[in-house]
């Protein structure tokens, strides 16, 4: 009789929830899907589109999801490169495609809804494996082609247990429902709920991204947990008291947001792990006035950092032998465990890349590491305990005069300043020559640029401290809530305010000498007694 699902006036319980993914899975088996089989899940939100996942999940076969918006081609791309037979969509997915990909039954989920009849005995799966797929997400290939990442069943079981065992969410909970069945955090708020028996509320499309309407619709449906990206939860016009757990994941945590939400009767995690290792590979409870780390490693789990591997070191696909770092050393870091993905479907060469055999296995469950691509290293606090940073992506890691600089770090120290929220850093090219601008959203009253400037200056080199600050109303966003990096690489930037407090130039030189300084460094004074190199931050390319 507990409520399992609600969404708008409809609810379902975990008897009834259960009943209509039994019709949906037998009706599926009738139709020839088996498990190891990959199925399509293109719906729009929705009590039906958990009842046809999880009908999937009972006959044993993999579901594929795509986000209700996604383009039609981009489906039919990834159903191919699946191998998926059958596509299961609602009246408006079905009604947006005009035919069926080549070689995929599509097959409507009130079909598969409906009573069965009388006398009918539901089939049941047969010869399912952990070792078979339990879902595949696509995510974005930098070469354009979307890569399928395929995650066993054993995988996922695991992971639930494991990631619960630290968030302590349980059958008094009420879960918010707010990522898209496409981005895999949206497994952390659905599979966890129904593996303690929690209700979960579905919030409609429209509010998942209102940060005014969101929390009120929070305090009136007494949700108790919320599972979000950061910048959401940043955006949140008032607090909601009722809120006892608060899971953040998907990208950096800034120290502010922390600061803000963090309460007595509430606890707060940061998780962290890409799509090929489980959704999560390590989560830190966080509190004010702490740094933000990504903790340690679920139970389970490993983390290591290893030294860098060059593109350049990689021959014939045959990378270098792998070279662990000592704590307090930056390097990439690495994932193992029970929750490291099989690969890349269909990508042998990408897969042999990333997915690596473990030198320094303990055990047939840490045989296999997942190269992230992402910078960390490991801090030891003031107590003993050992905590993992991550300092951004690996190929954020980009050359600034002949420096290579990770852009996480400038974030790190830009996100520790009072009045920034949310901040990203790029490395565009701006009057010919590649300069770092900050882009961030502010946390109340917005600092001045000057002061900015300043504060990284006296705690990163030089060529580290951007030549703009930017201030946005929001950061622009991928479907999956990310931060499109992409847009801010193109966004036009405003015009740089008037310096005060610069020296007047006196002479026809000084007034060229000025004008060109003006130019190279927008919104600094230019006063006679600074150093180009030191005061300015010029360089010789300058």
């Amino acid at each position: 009789g507990k409520t399992a699902l609600r969404f708008g006036t409809a609810a379902l319980s975990y008897g009834e929830l259960d009943q209509a993914a039994d019709r949906v899975a037998h009706r599926l088996i009738e139709a020839g899907v088996r498990p190891g089989d990959m199925v399509g899940l293109w719906l729009t939100r929705g009590i039906e589109l958990l009842v046809l996942q999880l009908g999937i999940a009972k006959t044993g076969a993999a579901w594929l999801p795509f986000d209700a918006e996604v383009p039609v081609e981009r489906i039919a791309v990834c159903l191919d490169d699946a191998a998926a037979r059958v596509l299961l969509v609602d009246a408006e997915t079905g009604a947006a495609l005009a035919e069926p990909p080549p070689g995929t039954r599509v097959i409507d989920a009130a079909q598969l809804m409906a009573p069965l009849p009388a006398g009918t005995v539901p089939r049941r799966r047969e010869g399912a494996l952990p070792s078979h797929t339990a879902y595949v997400i696509y995510t974005s290939g930098s070469t354009g082609k979307p890569k399928g990442i395929a995650i066993t069943q054993g995988s996922i079981c695991h992971f639930l247990r494991s990631e619960n065992a630290r968030l302590g969410v349980d059958e008094n909970d009420r879960v918010y429902q707010g990522f898209s069945a496409a981005f895999d955090m949206s497994f952390e708020e659905i599979w966890i709920s129904y593996l303690v028996g929690a209700s979960l509320w579905i919030a409609p499309r429209l509010l998942a991204g209102d940060p005014e309407a969101l929390p009120r619709a929070l305090i009136e449906q007494d949700i108790s947990v919320l599972h979000a990206v950061p910048t959401l939860l940043a955006l949140f016009a008032q607090d909601v008291p009722n809120l006892r757990i608060i899971n953040l994941g998907g990208e950096m945590c800034p120290q502010a947001l922390v600061d803000k939400w963090a309460a007595p009767t509430r606890r707060i995690f940061n998780t962290y792990g890409p799509t090929e290792a489980t959704v999560s590979a390590s989560l830190a409870e966080l509190h004010a006035g702490e740094p933000v780390t990504i903790g340690e490693a679920l139970p389970n789990y490993g983390l290591l950092v290893i030294e860098v591997i060059e593109p350049e070191a990689i021959v014939d696909g045959r990378l270098p032998p792998l070279k662990l770092l000592p704590l307090g050393e930056t390097g990439e870091l690495c994932i193992t465990g029970p929750g490291v993905a099989a690969g890349y479907l269909g990508r042998p060469e990408l897969t042999a890349e990333k997915f690596v055999a473990n030198p320094w296995a303990r055990n047939e469950r840490e045989a296999r590491l997942y190269r992230t691509g992402d910078l960390a290293r490991v801090e030891v606090r003031a107590d003993g305990t050992p905590q993992m940073q991550c300092l951004g992506r690996a190929d954020d890691q980009v050359k600034v005069r002949g420096f290579r600089v990770e852009l996480g770090e400038i974030e790190a120290v830009l996100a520790q300043q009072p009045g920034v929220g949310t901040t990203v850093v790029v490395l565009r090219p701006e009057g010919g020559i590649d300069q770092l601008i900050a882009f961030y959203v502010p946390a109340g009253e917005p600092p001045a640029a000057p002061a900015l400037r300043t504060a990284l200056s006296g705690r990163l080199p030089p060529y580290m401290v951007p030549a703009r600050f930017e201030s946005l109303d929001a950061m622009p966003r991928l479907p999956s809530g990310k931060i499109d990096r992409k847009v801010l690489r193109a966004l036009p930037l405003a015009a740089a305010a008037q310096a005060e407090g610069g020296d007047v130039p006196e002479t026809p030189a000084e007034e060229l000498l000025f004008a060109a300084l003006e130019r190279l460094f927008p919104g600094q004074p230019i006063r006679r007694a600074q150093d180009f190199f030191a005061d300015l931050g010029g360089h010789s390319l300058l």
